[in-house]
């Protein structure tokens, strides 16, 4: 009678296990299999002040999360062109993981488009758009676009996409303002 009651219960923890993962399956082939996330800012600067900063990979660790403070383990090495397209950097870090990123567009003042490969999952496709608004006043906005095609665990990570890679492209817009607008006022002292 016991070994009746363990089959039984094995039976039902099967059924339940095996409906989880049906259920896991279902609902991962419904969900999105791209995602785009966006993010703007306005500094008080020319595109001309702004562009240096996005099209020379060695300034990023100035104003992006791709930086010490937010992994003491960061390690960036760069290759290809000083700045602009062909222009390459890789990183491997402790709590950022390992990716690479390579400018392959650019327009003087205007825009930078990378290729961003996270911890060789997410290849993504990267933009930084510079837009004025007046002579000294411009709006950035930085983008990445991706696709994840079926791999269902990369389609429920996602799904967090748009608030992880957002708040950090929100923290490194606010530092590219902050370094942008510091060198304003620096400059404006001396008259």
């Amino acid at each position: 009678m016991s070994r009746l009651i363990i089959g039984n219960q094995f039976k039902k923890g099967s059924l339940i296990l095996l409906t989880i993962i049906l259920l896991f399956v279902v609902v991962g082939i419904a969900l999105p299999s791209s995602y785009h996330v966006e993010r703007s800012i306005k500094i008080n600067g020319s595109n001309e002040a702004i562009f240096p900063y996005l099209n020379n990979l060695q300034k990023w660790k100035s104003w992006t999360a791709l930086n010490n403070n937010k992994d003491y383990s960061l390690v960036q090495k760069y290759s290809g062109s000083a700045q602009g397209i062909g222009s390459e950097m890789s990183y491997n870090g402790d709590k950022l993981g390992k990716g690479n990123i390579k400018i392959i567009d650019n327009e003087l003042n205007d825009h930078v488009s990378f290729i961003l490969l996270i911890n060789n999952r997410f290849n993504t496709d990267g933009n930084i758009k510079i837009d004025a608004i007046t002579k000294t006043t411009s709006k950035v906005t930085v983008s990445l676009t991706g696709d994840v095609g079926f791999h269902l665990p990369n389609r429920y990570i996602i799904l967090m996409m748009n608030n992880i890679a957002g708040s950090l492209f929100q923290e490194s817009l606010n530092r590219l303002k902050m370094i942008i607008e510091s060198k304003n006022s620096d400059s404006n002292e001396g008259f």
